[in-house]
């Protein structure tokens, strides 16, 4: 038997192979990186970046969370939630009324808003552990007025230096956000019941004279009068309130408290 013509066989492979590779050059450069025999390497394409996950369009803990709508402008105008939690308390007791803004609307009605309100105010772990007592009232002047407010009041009494939405505490009446209300803060999580109870507590504590604080120990419970709708992380405090008056000095030492709504 005659010998097949080893060499001129393997030329033609060769050129077939380069051929191959010519003609696919275009798709091969769209490919996911090829390793050939002999160790030549078509470039990797770059690919595109992930797209964005939708939570990541929210910059700080201090943003408002998704929800329900919620009141956004009512008249500046308040009217008192009648009756009262059961025993009034200590005739020496602070007297409070729960008023809620006229043009705000509850899904359970007024009453809701006052029964957090009361529990907050009458609950053994709250103030009445640092010995203050506090009795409701829905006539005369009380000393201490606690108003659901409206998005848009509760900014304007309120003030907006800082762009996000907050409850605060001026003279003698404490205005919530109704925002905040309907909503929470990121800190708290799906908690909305503890937040809430959080947004009474801390702006009677401004009543009552106490100042805002800071995270002391990394992982324990934030102070009930750190700004805990914004953050419980010192850093990030620290970076939203820069360059404002929040009335205490924020340092950024990678401090990170868990949420807290009682003193």
């Amino acid at each position: 038997m005659r010998p097949w013509p080893l060499l001129p066989y393997l030329t033609g492979l060769c050129l077939a192979a380069a051929t191959v590779v010519v003609l696919d050059a275009g798709a091969a450069s769209r490919a996911t990186t090829v390793e050939w025999p002999r160790g030549g390497v078509v470039p990797k394409p770059t690919r595109p970046a992930p797209s964005a996950r939708i939570d990541s369009l929210r910059t700080t803990d201090a943003d408002l969370p998704g929800g329900p709508p919620f009141p956004q402008q009512g008249a500046d105008t308040f009217r008192v939630v009648p009756g009262s939690p059961g025993p009034p308390g200590p005739a020496s007791g602070v007297a409070y009324s729960v008023e809620v803004e006229d043009g705000v609307r509850l899904p359970q009605g007024d009453d809701s808003f006052a029964a957090v309100v009361d529990l907050a105010l009458l609950h053994p772990r709250g103030w009445r552990a640092h010995g203050y007592a506090f009795r409701r009232v829905d006539h005369g002047e009380p000393a201490l007025r606690i108003r659901l407010a409206s998005q848009g009041t509760a900014r304007a009494r309120c003030g907006f230096e800082l762009p996000y939405d907050t409850s605060c505490r001026t003279g003698s009446v404490v205005y919530v956000s109704a925002a905040r209300w309907f909503r929470g803060a990121h800190a708290f999580g799906r908690d909305l019941r503890g937040y809430r109870f959080y947004a009474v507590n801390h702006e009677v504590g401004h009543f009552l004279g106490r100042g805002h604080e800071v995270c002391p120990v990394d992982g324990g419970p934030a102070p009930l009068m750190m700004q805990q709708t914004l953050s419980t992380a010192n850093d990030e405090l620290a970076e939203i309130v820069n360059g404002t008056d929040q009335g205490v000095h924020v340092v950024p030492d990678g401090k990170a408290c868990t949420a807290n709504p009682w003193p």
